[in-house]
């Protein structure tokens, strides 16, 4: 009985994780492909959809206040 209990809580915890790591994308500004989150905005600058990571959207936004 424990090694049934034990061998279901293996099998949820690997569903879980696989689960749990989200679909990969291409940062359009960096180049890498990351996990996570993804920030999609049209860009002012090409007027082209783009998709970027989050360490690349933070470097912006850290610019930006620094403009600003």
């Amino acid at each position: 009985m424990k090694k049934k209990i034990l061998l279901a809580l293996a099998a949820v915890m690997v569903t879980a994780s696989l689960t749990a790591c989200g679909s990969s994308f291409t940062c359009d500004m960096c180049g890498e492909e990351k996990t996570g989150t993804s920030y999609s905005f049209k860009s002012t600058a090409t007027g082209e959809d783009m998709t970027i990571c989050e360490d690349c959207y933070n470097l912006v936004k850290d610019v930006m206040n620094t403009v600003n």
